[in-house]
C-alpha cells in the first residue's frame, strides 16, 4: 500500500512539472524578453537588483550572451518555444548593456561567412611558423587562472589570454610602448611589464601593452588585416558552418549589435572538436572545451571566424 502510494505521488509531481513547464514556455508566447529573463531569475531564485547600472546584473547579462544559462537559452529551455524569442531575450540584453559596449571601438561591417568558399586567402604567408598545438596547450595550462608574466583584466581577459596563446604557439612580440598601461595601437602586438612614471594611475600600472593585445576587434584586425597571418571568413550565426569552416587552433569572436553597428567583444581560442561541434577555450568565465553551439545567437549576436593558414 505504501508503494502505491508513493508511485502516485511521484507520479502527481511528474505530472505538475510537465503541465508548469508547458505553462511557462506557453505564456512567453505573449511576453517580451525583459518579462521572459525575469521570470527566469523568479524561477531559478536569481537574487540580483535589475538595474543596468549594478555591475552583478551587467555580469549576469553578460553570462545569458555567454551561454552561461543554458536552462534559459539553450536547446531545451523551458522559458523559450522559439528563435524570435530568443531573439527578444539577446535584444533586451544587448539593449541593457549598451553602456558596456558603448567603448568598445567600430569595426567595418563584415562578410557573412559561407561553406565552399575559399576559406583562406592565399596571399596570406605566415611570417612565423604558428604551431597550434602549443598555442591549445598553453590555454589548457592556463584556461582556469592567471600566468604573473602577464597583466590580469579580471572579468575582461578574454583577449589579453588568447593573446598569450598566440605567443605560446609562435608569434613574436612587436612594438614597445611608453612605459605607461596601453598604447592605442593595431599596427603592434605587445605586453610587457613596466616601471611606471608617477603620472601613470589606475589598475594595471606596472604593466603597458597594445590595443592589439587587449581588444578584440584590434587583435582582429592586426592579425586578419594589419598583417597576413590569418584569414577574416566572415561572420555567421550557424555553429555548423563554424565548425565546416575552422580547425582547432583558429579563433571564433563573438559580435553584439549596438544600434545599426557590430562590435566585438569576445575571443575564444577553438582548441577541440567532436563529432558535431567546436570545442573553445577562454578567459572571463574560465571554460574549457565549451560547445559553441551552447553560446546563443540571433538579431543581435553572432559569431566572426578568423582562420590561420
Amino acid at each position: 500500500m505504501c508503494c502505491i502510494k508513493n508511485n502516485l505521488l511521484i507520479m502527481l509531481c511528474i505530472i505538475i512539472s510537465i503541465i508548469t513547464s508547458s505553462h511557462i514556455a506557453l505564456a512567453n508566447s505573449e511576453l517580451t524578453g525583459e518579462e521572459i529573463i525575469k521570470l527566469f531569475m523568479m524561477e531559478k531564485g536569481v537574487a540580483i537588483e535589475v538595474n543596468k547600472k549594478d555591475e552583478n546584473y551587467q555580469l549576469f547579462l553578460k553570462d545569458i550572451l555567454l551561454g552561461e544559462y543554458p536552462e534559459l537559452t539553450g536547446k531545451h529551455s523551458i522559458f523559450l518555444t522559439s528563435q524570435s524569442e530568443l531573439n527578444l531575450v539577446l535584444e533586451h540584453a544587448s539593449k541593457e548593456l549598451s553602456s558596456v559596449f558603448h567603448d568598445f571601438p567600430e569595426e567595418p561591417e563584415a562578410q557573412e561567412a559561407i561553406i565552399g568558399e575559399k576559406t583562406v586567402d592565399s596571399r596570406k604567408v605566415l611570417l612565423t611558423t604558428y604551431n597550434r598545438t602549443d598555442a591549445i596547450d598553453y590555454a589548457y595550462t592556463w584556461w582556469d587562472s592567471r600566468s604573473p608574466h602577464y597583466p590580469d583584466f579580471g572579468d575582461s581577459d578574454c583577449t589579453n589570454f588568447i593573446s598569450q596563446a598566440m605567443l605560446a604557439g609562435g608569434f613574436s612580440k612587436v612594438g614597445s610602448g611608453d612605459g605607461c598601461r596601453d598604447e592605442n595601437t593595431h599596427t603592434e602586438f605587445y605586453s610587457y611589464s613596466a616601471s611606471p612614471p608617477f603620472w601613470c594611475l589606475g589598475s594595471n600600472r606596472s604593466w603597458e601593452w597594445s590595443t592589439s593585445w587587449s581588444v578584440v576587434w584590434p587583435f582582429r584586425d592586426y592579425f586578419a588585416h594589419k598583417n597576413n597571418y590569418a584569414t577574416e571568413l566572415g561572420w555567421t550565426t550557424s555553429a555548423s558552418t563554424a565548425m565546416h569552416l575552422l580547425s582547432p587552433g583558429d579563433i571564433v569572436q563573438l559580435q553584439n549589435k549596438q544600434g545599426d553597428n557590430w562590435i566585438s567583444y569576445h575571443n575564444m581560442l577553438v582548441t577541440d572538436t567532436d563529432s558535431n561541434d567546436l570545442l573553445l577555450t577562454y578567459h572571463a568565465r574560465n571554460r574549457k572545451d565549451k560547445p559553441l553551439s551552447s553560446i546563443p545567437t540571433g538579431s543581435t549576436q553572432r559569431y566572426m571566424l578568423i582562420k590561420f593558414p
